[in-house]
């Protein structure tokens, strides 16, 4: 038994991050696989989403294969979320429109949640890789980049519609499955967005515009702003960088 534990420590200095990351396999695996072999919901969800897979696997097994520390576990950790568990919590919440019965409909949103709660869990677990990897101390060094804001943007946006479907499905013991709005279907599509947008910004720079250890907080962009360079491009060259931007401005298309 002690050896099944040691087998989950697979993230350097904070394992527990590792162990989040399972729980959130454990939730989302089954229900992202059972939507794409599932009948009913747009082929551009479920594209969407094989694409996705894709992207994540790929930036996962070639990053791993030459370098394994905690800063890595923070893109595999965003990847997981942005690439694959919000397209899927996406396609299972636009198939229930395939459907008639009140329970199939239902059974999508369901999954939808699930989803949206294994992308929390993956998010979590990358924010906490990255805030840990860097000088103790806040602000510090945290959230000086454009991509750091404009993820950060991304995680609050995603944080209030999970407090505004908390709210409007009621009691979570019994909870409303079918209801509508109009500001939770905003605000999710900017959180998406805005996660990708973060992920293509944290993989072609490190362009640091806020300095908030100066009073008052100074804000400048630097003239080397739209010159490559960062982790991606140290560890897999500019050809990888483009290819990967690329591939994640289909999912935005």
């Amino acid at each position: 038994r002690a050896m099944g534990w040691e087998g989950l420590n697979f993230v350097p200095d904070q394992p527990f991050v590792g162990y989040v990351l399972v729980a959130a396999g454990v939730l989302g695996g089954p229900v992202v696989l059972k939507g794409l072999v599932s009948r009913g919901g747009p082929l551009l969800t479920r594209l969407a989403t094989l694409h996705g897979i894709s992207l994540a696997s790929m930036l996962t097994f070639l990053t791993l294969r030459k370098i394994n520390n905690l800063f890595v576990w923070h893109v595999i950790g965003m990847s997981a979320a942005v690439f694959v568990l919000q397209p899927a919590a996406l396609h299972a919440i636009m198939s229930r429109h395939s459907f008639k019965d009140a329970s199939t409909r239902k059974a999508r949103v369901l999954e939808h949640k699930l989803l949206q709660l294994a992308s929390t869990c993956c998010v979590c677990a990358g924010f906490a890789a990255i805030f840990l990897n860097k000088p103790a101390g806040f602000p510090g060094r945290h959230f000086m980049s454009v991509h750091s804001v404009v993820g950060l943007a991304g995680l609050g946006l995603m944080a209030l519609n999970m407090l505004d479907a908390a709210y409007r499905q009621g009691n979570p013991i019994s909870p409303k499955l079918t209801w509508v709005s109009a500001l939770h279907r905003a605000m999710g599509t900017l959180a998406f967005v805005a996660g990708l947008v973060a992920a293509a910004l944290g993989l072609y720079n490190k362009t640091l515009v806020v300095d908030w250890n100066v009073s008052p907080v100074k804000f400048t962009l630097p003239d080397n702003w739209n010159t490559m360079g960062g982790w991606a491009q140290g560890t897999h060259g500019e050809a990888f960088v483009w290819a990967a931007i690329a591939a994640i401005a289909l999912l935005l298309a």
